[in-house]
């Protein structure tokens, strides 16, 4: 296989151009030696004579023309690539659709992809905030992009990303001892539900009480009920009952003073975290704007880690 070194090119095109080396020397900023060593090197690639060498000047053979017009394409791909990448980059624009639960909505991600979007004023964002299971319904059915979700469903049609993880907490208002909360009255306390919150309960359960394998989400007494993470904050902040929470969404809350988090009283066992996914359609032909988008969340996830 012919492997030509692209170094060589200036002084073969030079030589080509001016049809003089002595002249060449000067386009290429080169030695004449230097110029001649090159052409040498060259045709030792190419294994033909690209000139034949008369005393009033060099003539390009059949073989150097073909090795002119080879250079001239691929300097015209190399021009176009710059181009096409320049254009994708200023030229971001549509309607990308995702879905994610509440809870995503509350991270550092999403203030810091608004940052990144400024960049491209003609580019809309399409946010639907939902559960797991209507995530996956939309990635599925077309309704959107891609989406993220808090569990990983084998599916022939999907394909995952790892994007970040969240830590799980049980917390509670001063008014409720939260801290108490054992294997043994684990069903006597009152709860708060929102959106994601059962799968959250399940997920705490089976790391902390795995002896409970009958208790789940549909065992507890639900004192409230509301369609927002955020309602769902405010109600245990006033004393309603106590839920389960991504740490970010109420770290400032437990900083406060305002809500006291559960701690299990074993040693061994480690806090509860789970993986966060992006998931989309395979194989995918997304867009170049679908492609962008999801390209600021791998990298914005990385930044974090």
């Amino acid at each position: 296989m012919m492997h030509l070194d692209p170094k060589l090119f200036r002084a073969f095109k030079a030589v080509a151009e001016s049809r003089s080396f002595n002249d060449a020397a000067d386009i290429a900023a080169m030695t004449q030696a230097n110029i001649s060593k090159h052409i040498k090197s060259l045709e030792e690639q190419v294994g033909y004579e690209l000139f034949v060498r008369t005393p009033k000047c060099p003539i390009i053979t059949d073989a150097g023309k073909k090795l002119l017009q080879h250079i001239k394409n691929l300097e015209d791909l190399n021009s176009d690539f710059s181009l096409e990448v320049k254009n994708d980059y200023h030229q971001i624009e549509g309607i990308v659709s995702y879905a994610m639960p509440p809870s995503c909505l509350l991270s550092p991600h999403f203030p810091m992809l608004l940052e990144r979007r400024l960049n491209y004023p003609e580019l809309e964002i399409d946010l639907t905030l939902t559960h797991n299971k209507q995530v996956f319904e939309k990635v599925l059915s077309g309704q959107v992009d891609f989406g993220f979700v808090t569990e990983k469903v084998d599916h022939p049609r999907l394909k995952y990303y790892e994007f970040c993880q969240e830590e799980y907490v049980m917390v509670g208002a001063p008014v409720i001892n939260v801290s108490d909360l054992d294997s043994e009255n684990i069903l006597n306390y009152n709860y708060i539900e929102y959106p994601g919150m059962g799968v959250y309960f399940n997920y705490w359960r089976q790391h902390f009480f795995p002896q409970l394998d009958s208790i789940n989400d549909l065992s507890v007494h639900f004192a409230g009920r509301i369609n927002s993470i955020e309602g769902a904050i405010l109600m245990v902040l006033g004393g309603l009952g106590i839920s389960i929470f991504p740490r970010h969404c109420i770290q400032q809350y437990i900083d406060s003073g305002q809500m006291n988090e559960w701690h299990v009283n074993a040693h061994d066992s480690k806090p509860l975290f789970n993986d966060i996914y992006i998931v989309k359609l395979n194989p995918g032909s997304e867009p170049k704007r679908v492609e962008k988008v999801i390209s600021w969340f791998m990298a914005i996830s990385h930044d974090k880690h």
